[in-house]
């Protein structure tokens, strides 16, 4: 963009440079914590959301009263704290997570 803006690439040759960039990287942490996050793991954190939703409303469409789903709306990346009333998964208890993993890993 530098370059750009001193004027030592056109318009055009900045286009190509940023269409030539991978859907994750340097220039997209900033936006995402420092997490890799992309396109794909956007649609695929979508598409678990809505699952998750469909489940619950077909549980509660059964008659099951205790079927919520984890939080009002749905967080902008799955790391994000929900905003709601309910958490959107539990804690590790007194034990750490290799303990837990161990555990997992027995089952």
């Amino acid at each position: 963009m530098g370059a750009y803006w001193r004027g030592e690439i056109t318009l055009r040759k900045l286009r190509v440079l940023a269409q030539g960039l991978p859907p994750s990287g340097p220039h997209t942490r900033h936006e995402t914590n420092g997490v890799e996050y992309d396109y794909l793991h956007a649609l695929l954190w979508a598409l678990q959301w809505a699952v998750m939703e469909n489940t619950v409303v077909t549980a509660q469409a059964a008659g099951d009263k205790k079927a919520k789903m984890p939080a009002d709306h749905m967080p902008r990346f799955p790391w994000e704290k929900p905003k709601g009333q309910h958490d959107m998964g539990g804690d590790l208890g007194d034990n750490d997570q290799e303990e837990v993993l161990d555990f997992l890993a027995d089952l």
